[in-house]
């Protein structure tokens, strides 16, 4: 008790000391006026900069020549000097009234501080295989979700963007696809809050994300546990830096164009002449005759399309925009004090798509603040709030009949008989598909350093979102339509997600060389989510679309509604011990509880470990005088994946509507049944037996890694390889019909992804005006399916030629009439399974010969190879069928080069993707290629004569080297000089391309397709300019 009295007492004592002497000193201090000049490293004067007097609100900015002058300035004052891009200086003024301040940029490529999960460490002290991407050097080209935006500026991260839609989201993977039926996409942890998959993160303003950590190996993703396995991205969003008032805004116009021409009909004759060819070729009556078909429409001859026919419809220009204008407006406020930090911001995002009728709207808004309640004691809190609209209206203007008029003699949408579900600009107008969403984010901290080796931070995080989609189909002009008598449906979706997470970090270093920093924590998350539908068919009054659904038929009302529930709980652990700088181990574990499991399996356990080995601190390397760093790095670590939906490991009810005596029925029940008799149909109700010992997913990751810096740290080289395999496989396999049930999930088979990493980046040269810097990426991942489980147990199919045993995968092409992707043992997930080809028949006897008959051994069709002599049999059949291509890139690589010159700046982005394989579905049908087709006059080897009966078979001839390299961005900037009277710090003023031009010898619009390498059409990628203009106040 005496000892605890007399600290009270000591420590009282120094508080009463310590604020006399504060009072003491400011009674010493005079006011006076203070100069001064800031510079960069080179010297050079910085325009624009902040000189604040620390703790008021005095301040000034800096002129051209970098000179400042403050008044009235307490000879014991601090001037707090920043300025973007570099470090805040604080400098002591000590009663001088002269400075010459330095700013350092903000950060070298050593000393960088790089966020990890749950913590930071120094990149020259990462173990794992870590990659950092800021985000100002993407945000020139506006984008409605940041994850897009990284394809190609990260090794070992491949960003597929498919789709050109307003809105649309990206395909993120790291390290390849690990999974066949779970998720492959990595976790998003924003802030410490982990939000969900990549690859559509619409929610967060790309200008309020400062920069992106990608997290590869297991030793830096384990500490995720069950959610790793497939990498992490962490962001951080903007915050206000100390002690400085800002005010940005940023504006950026956009305009998009097409990047190729469209393939259309524009020669009615020449589309007419081929028609009936085809026609023709397939023994059937030709449709260009000057008659009316069965559908009431008339078809005028071949004379009378040169001659008398003036209806030439150039369907694209009616549904299409010739030069979409886009919008995207962001304000961001902070401002701070010795206390308090605070920073809003708010965005306006329009994107108009190449369709007329094709919009997405984003209104977002952004609050954070931070404040120190003690010395020792801060706390943060952030709301984030997105609302988000979508009209998705786009026509067919693809296949449409350019003989086809748009309004018949009433004025009215023309009609292709009774019922027509192919009119653009009928679908454009009259058909509705609308969405709606709202987003709200919130986030909550305790930071306490309890003493100076121990911190306790502790986190609430809230995610709220939902979701209302209205869509209407008429009856006459859509094909949902056409088939329900009118389609309307209005469906609702909202989620919760709380996640709840405290942990401790002790740091201390002893005896100068052991550098311990271990961290333990608590984590819990709980997701709910809930939805309802309503649907409506056989419409007798269409007015009011799907905002009236009673409308509809009562018989063919469709009810749903959904409600869904998981809850994971996990305790993790890292360790990090570093000796005489020299040597750095890393330890992680995480342990996860999670209800998607069997009481069996409801927690797994996750662990990994690291260590690198700095060799410049070494005596015998430094002697060398080569390297500025040289280290080494090894980890191993195992992570899981829990990506399927909640409750599949208990018995499920399905339900589903079928006709039965005169009357629709209501069936509900487990399993499911089968049958047909007479008017009455028994519909499957399959809803999945239950599989208590169902478990996670398990990736066990081995990462050798070497960086290496040089001359001065201007050239950084980063290399890693990796080995990353995947066990337990979540999947659905297909189950005897007498269980009464068709599928269940298990845990069957492995998949492998090998690869490497390489990149280099650096400064070739820079002085007081010019500075030329660059970053080169590689990256070449080898992916192989090892097991599929047991053939007998889950039905594998096997190659009789090969032996090699695989399933399909995905859904039937209609086009072929068969699956186009496979998953074999032994071969990359998704390779295609379809025929060889070896050029077209030029003859029946040549046809005859080589195994195929009937309408196949026609001159003109494809030559099909007869590659399986098992059977005795010189005949083609499905037992020729082999691997005919593999979506898979075999390599990528992108290259970036940033040039300033005073006041200019300049960048320009290539990236590419070799070595994998396209599934071209539309090689044979676009007027671009149909007239190069095979005919007596010209008996080519290259394309098969028009035949409007063949039975195309899935083959090598439709597949295409999908090999591309882009310049995917190009920009060129130049900040205005301003005096210090200005109001303005800094004005920067720019113009950037995106997707400028791309090079391929791909046939279609694009080569860059989703992961299973199918392309089905669609329009040309956009070409987009963007006119910008960044005011910092």
């Amino acid at each position: 008790m005496k000892m605890k009295f007399y600290l009270i007492v000591l420590s009282l004592l120094a508080v009463c000391l310590w604020g006399t002497g504060d009072v003491r000193a400011q009674s010493a201090s005079r006011s006076m006026t203070v100069t001064g000049k800031v510079v960069d490293q080179n010297g050079a004067a910085v325009t624009g900069a902040s000189v604040v007097v620390v703790g008021t609100t005095k301040g000034t900015t800096t002129g051209a020549d970098g000179a400042f002058s403050l008044t009235g300035v307490a000879s014991d004052a601090r001037l707090a000097v920043n300025f973007i891009g570099y470090k805040t200086q604080t400098v002591e003024v000590g009663g001088r009234t002269s400075f010459n301040i330095v700013l350092v940029e903000e950060a070298t490529a050593v000393d960088e501080v790089v966020v990890v999960g749950y913590g930071q460490v120094k990149k020259s002290d990462l173990t794992g295989s870590v990659a950092s991407v800021k985000a100002e050097k993407l945000t020139d080209i506006p984008a409605n979700s940041i994850d897009g935006l990284l394809q190609g500026r990260v090794a070992g991260v491949q960003v597929v963007n498919s789709s050109q839609d307003p809105g649309a989201s990206s395909t993120v993977r790291i390290r390849g696809n690990s999974s066949l039926n779970g998720s492959n996409a990595p976790l998003v942890v924003i802030d410490g809050f982990p939000w969900g998959d990549a690859g559509d993160l619409k929610q967060i303003n790309p200008q309020d994300i400062v920069s992106m950590e990608v997290l590869k190996d297991a030793s830096a993703s384990a500490i995720y546990g069950s959610r790793g396995a497939n990498g992490v991205i962490l962001i951080t969003t903007r915050k206000a830096q100390e002690n400085v008032t800002r005010i940005t805004l940023r504006q950026q116009t956009t305009v998009s164009g097409f990047s190729s021409e469209l393939n259309l009909w524009r020669d009615p004759v020449l589309m007419a002449m081929l028609s009936n060819e085809s026609s023709i070729n397939a023994g059937l009556t030709p449709t260009y005759i000057g008659a009316t078909n069965a559908n009431g429409v008339y078809y005028p001859s071949i004379a009378e399309l040169q001659t008398t026919w003036t209806t030439n419809t150039r369907w694209d220009d009616l549904v299409f925009r010739p030069t979409p204008v886009s919008n995207n407006t962001t304000v961001q406020v902070q401002s701070s004090n010795d206390r308090t930090m605070f920073q809003a911001s708010a965005n306006y995002y329009l994107d108009n798509g190449m369709y007329i009728e094709d919009t997405y709207r984003k209104y977002g808004g952004n609050f954070s603040v931070e404040h120190k309640l003690l010395d020792n004691l801060r706390m943060k809190a952030s709301a984030n709030i997105t609302s988000n609209k979508r009209h998705n209206n786009g026509g067919l203007a693809y296949w449409r009949n350019p003989i086809f008029p748009v309004y018949d003699d009433n004025g009215d949408y023309w009609l292709y008989g009774a019922q027509d579900y192919s009119h653009p600009l009928a679908l454009t107008n009259l058909q509705k598909n609308d969405s709606k969403g709202l987003d709200i984010i919130s986030f909550a901290s305790v930071n306490w350093d309890v003493l100076p080796c121990l911190n306790v931070m502790a986190q609430f995080n809230y995610k709220h979102g939902e979701q209302i989609t209205d869509k209407y189909f008429p009856k006459k002009y859509s094909e949902t339509g056409v088939f329900n008598d009118g389609y309307g449906s209005i469906d609702n979706w909202k989620d919760d997600n709380i996640v709840f997470e405290a942990y401790a970090t002790f740091d201390r270093t002893f005896a100068e060389k052991h550098r311990l920093t271990v961290m333990g924590g608590y984590s819990y998350e709980n997701y709910q989510s809930r939805s309802s539908s309503l649907a409506a068919k056989g419409f007798i009054n269409e007015s009011l679309g799907n905002e009236n659904l009673a409308a509809g038929d009562s018989e063919t009302y469709s009810i749903g509604n959904g409600s869904y529930k998981t809850e994971l709980v996990s305790a993790l652990t890292r360790i990090n011990y570093t000796f005489d700088n020299r040597f750095l181990f890393t330890f992680t574990a995480r342990a996860d509880g999670s209800s998607k499991f069997g009481s069996n399996n409801k927690w797994a356990f996750f662990p990994s470990g690291a260590f690198s080995w700095k060799m410049h601190e070494e005596r015998f390397i430094r002697n060398l005088n080569v390297f500025d760093v040289l280290k080494i790095r090894a980890s191993y670590g195992i992570s899981g994946n829990q990506g399927i939906s909640a409750y599949q490991t208990l018995s499920r009810y399905g339900q589903h509507k079928y006709f039965n005596g005169g009357k629709w029925v209501t069936a509900i029940g487990p399993g499911y049944q089968s049958g047909y008799t007479g008017q009455d149909g028994i519909y499957a109700l399959w809803s999945g037996i239950p599989n208590k010992g169902l478990k996670w997913e398990t990736t066990a990751q081995v990462d050798l890694g070497l960086d290496m810096s040089f001359f001065g740290n201007r050239l950084n080289v980063t290399f890693d390889w990796y080995d990353k395999r995947t066990s337990d496989l979540l999947r659905e396999r297909n189950i005897a019909p007498s269980s009464g049930y068709d599928k269940m999930w298990v845990n069957d088979g492995e998949i492998r992804n090998r690869g490497i990493e390489l990149t280099i980046d650096g400064v070739a040269f820079q002085n007081r005006d010019w500075r030329v810097g660059g970053t080169f990426v590689f990256s070449r991942n080898r992916n192989k399916v090892l097991s599929l489980g047991n053939a007998v147990q889950t039905g594998l199919k096997t190659d009789l030629r090969t032996g090699m045993q695989y399933e399909y995968y995905g859904n039937q092409s209609e086009q072929f009439r068969a699956y186009t992707n496979i998953l074999a043992v032994g071969q990359p997930m998704y390779v295609f399974y379809g025929y060889r080809t070896d050029g077209i028949v030029q003859s029946l006897a040549e046809g005859l010969s080589a195994g195929l008959s009937g309408d196949d051994a026609q001159p003109g069709e494809f030559k099909y190879v007869d590659i399986y002599d098992g059977d005795g049999l010189e005949t083609v059949d499905e037992n020729d069928m082999c691997i005919i291509g593999d979506p898979n890139p075999d390599w990528m690589a992108s290259l970036g080069i940033d040039v300033s010159w005073r006041r200019f700046d300049f960048s320009i982005f290539f990236n590419g993707v070799f070595g994998n394989d396209v599934l071209n579905t539309k090689r044979f049908d676009q007027p671009s290629n149909m007239p190069m087709r095979w005919t007596a006059d010209n008996p080519t080897n290259s394309y098969p004569r028009l035949n409007a009966n063949r039975q195309t078979k899935l083959s090598d001839w439709w597949v295409e080297d999908g090999s591309f390299v882009r310049i995917q961005t190009m920009t060129l900037g130049y900040s205005i000089p301003f005096s210090k009277k200005d109001a303005a710090r800094k004005i920067r003023l720019y113009v950037s391309a995106d997707n400028l031009y791309t090079f391929t010898g791909f046939e279609g619009y694009d080569p860059e397709v989703g992961m299973t390498g199918i392309y089905s059409g669609g329009y040309p990628r956009l070409r987009k300019w963007t006119f910008g203009a960044d005011f910092t106040f």
